[in-house]
């Protein structure tokens, strides 16, 4: 453990000084966080004016402060959750940049990792400030306090950990096609549907919702923005969070047996 410790400290200080070389470009790429939340919220608020009462999804209602609480938080726990490397990956194994990584001692996955991590540490100290302006703003309904405010923490970190490895494993297609930019788009739009980040899971239509509980999208997406907005269950929670682990472990088979077999054939340009 301590030896891991060391690993992502040491590297955690080479990630915030590649940060702070691009600060503009970085705090672009954050603010460009809230554009798909603040649609979503637009557009269902206006919904929620357009029918003069609140939207009901079976035995859930969603009035104006609802969906600003929800797509807010979702917004916050969408920045802490995401992850690129399904777009930069394929750039490494096309160029052969991805040749000197791996001749280093430990996998590449945790460089990467440290640089999301220290990403997501540096703009959240700067975005924090726009989150509170726009809670005050938007007056949301405020999350559920005590316990399923406390379980939403590590439901959160689960999705966070769970969405990396997942998409870490999808950008290792890059081993066998040079151009993976069709597969990141339909992965994403998946994820736009089944992760509740176009509309609360609750009010897309019986079929989406019921597949959305079935993949891994809405435990990386929603399941935790639910939880803390205490939409959910403590016994729904518990088996969410063990659903989520499950998820997890899968995503880590996958992402080595895909890792194994395409390293075995890596080849590309300057390789």
């Amino acid at each position: 453990m301590r030896y891991w410790l060391e690993v992502y400290r040491i590297n955690l200080r080479v990630a915030w000084a590649m940060l702070m070389q691009y600060r503009f470009a970085v705090l672009i790429w954050a603010v460009w966080g809230f554009v798909g939340p603040l649609v979503s919220l637009a557009v269902w608020s206006a919904a929620a004016q357009a029918r003069g009462s609140d939207v009901a999804a079976g035995a859930q209602t969603f009035s104006r402060g609802d969906f600003a609480a929800y797509f807010l938080v979702y917004m916050i726990f969408s920045h802490l959750t995401m992850s690129w490397d399904a777009f930069e990956f394929a750039y490494r194994v096309r160029t052969g940049s991805l040749s000197p990584q791996l001749l280093r001692p430990i996998h590449p996955i945790h460089a990467d990792a440290s640089y999301n991590i220290g990403f997501k540490v540096i703009t959240s100290i700067v975005l924090l400030p726009v989150w509170v302006v726009l809670f005050l703003v938007l007056h949301p309904a405020m999350p559920a306090p005590g316990i399923h405010l406390a379980l939403s923490v590590p439901a959160l970190v689960l999705a966070a950990v769970t969405r990396y490895v997942w998409q870490y494993a999808l950008a290792t297609i890059a081993f066998w096609t040079t151009r993976v930019d069709a597969i990141n788009q339909f992965y994403f739009v998946l994820d736009s549907f089944l992760a509740g980040r176009i509309a609360p899971i609750a009010l897309m239509p019986g079929a989406i919702a019921v597949i959305a509980r079935f993949t891994p999208f809405w435990y990386m997406g929603a399941f935790p923005v639910e939880l803390a907005l205490g939409r959910l269950s403590i016994d729904r929670a518990l088996s969410g969070m063990a659903l989520q682990a499950v998820w997890l472990i899968i995503g880590v088979i996958v992402f080595r047996l895909i890792w194994a077999s395409g390293v075995k054939q890596y080849s590309a340009v300057g390789a």
